[in-house]
């Protein structure tokens, strides 16, 4: 349901401002931190709004533009654009482990789903996509699925599993979450390598994350190592900049000391 329109009165800018857009920005955010346009809420049309304020479409998609790379707002192709949701996933990533994704949905309020896209053998690295360096790992599956939070994309999962690992997991794969599958199975590591890289969302990224293309996400790279010094797998995880905040913490037991003095 779109949200209801601020007065006309109260929406239209100063002629004199010497770059509209930001003005033009300033008042969506506000409108948004208001509650004026709440989260799922769909934005009226850009012609709409360029009545509404008194400024050009271009001046419009460009404030847009502004306030979806900031995470306000979530442009979804051939629907329009929405406010986003204000509840963000919180991942603690470890050095020793990787907190099921799926308990992070739930801790947030959310139900977590899994839809499946490709499961193939292939090269770790044909595509870039682990980037295992000079590692070579030879043959193995590449688990690809999109990760849902009440049914909504939040996420890219590509995974490689060494085949011998793969074989082991497989019949248990689809619709499983692979890290709570490993856990399952006592498989042990040494600690996790991990890679953080901003970008922003491709075509064929942004249909499945149901994202217009340019969105925001985070690109984080994983792989858990063995006492050998070679990777239990490679994962890689495409999220959307407005669903999830990361956190890093190299010695959670220091923090369980601290609180159990206080």
């Amino acid at each position: 349901m779109m949200a209801k329109r601020p007065t006309t009165g109260s929406s239209r800018l100063p002629e004199s401002d010497r770059f509209l857009y930001r003005s033009v920005s300033r008042k969506l955010r506000h409108l948004v931190d208001a509650g004026t346009y709440g989260p799922g809420a769909r934005l009226p049309s850009a012609g709409a709004l360029a009545k509404e304020f008194g400024v050009s479409t271009i001046t419009i998609r460009r404030a847009i533009r502004d306030l979806s790379l900031e995470g306000h707002l979530v442009g979804r192709q051939g629907l329009g654009v929405f406010v986003a949701s204000k509840r963000r996933i919180t991942r603690l990533l470890r050095a020793d482990c990787i907190a099921p994704i799926e308990d992070d949905m739930r801790n947030a309020g959310l139900r977590p789903g899994i839809q499946e896209l490709h499961l193939t053998l292939a090269h770790a690295g044909d595509d870039g996509a682990f980037q295992p360096g000079k590692l070579s790992l030879g043959i193995g599956y590449r688990l690809e699925r999109i990760l849902l939070a009440d049914d909504e994309p939040v996420a890219l999962d590509t995974i490689w599993l060494p085949q011998k690992l793969g074989d082991v997991l497989k019949p248990k794969l689809h619709g499983h979450f692979v890290m709570s599958l490993i856990q399952a199975h006592n498989i042990a590591f040494d600690h996790i390598d991990y890679q953080f890289e901003g970008s922003t969302a491709t075509d064929e990224q942004a249909a499945l994350l149901n994202v217009m293309t340019g969105f925001p996400v985070l690109a984080i790279r994983y792989a858990p190592i063995g006492k050998g010094g070679v990777p239990l797998l490679l994962g890689r995880t495409i999220s959307r900049a407005d669903r999830f905040v990361y956190e890093f913490c190299a010695r959670p037991s220091a923090h369980r000391a601290k609180r159990s003095r206080q």
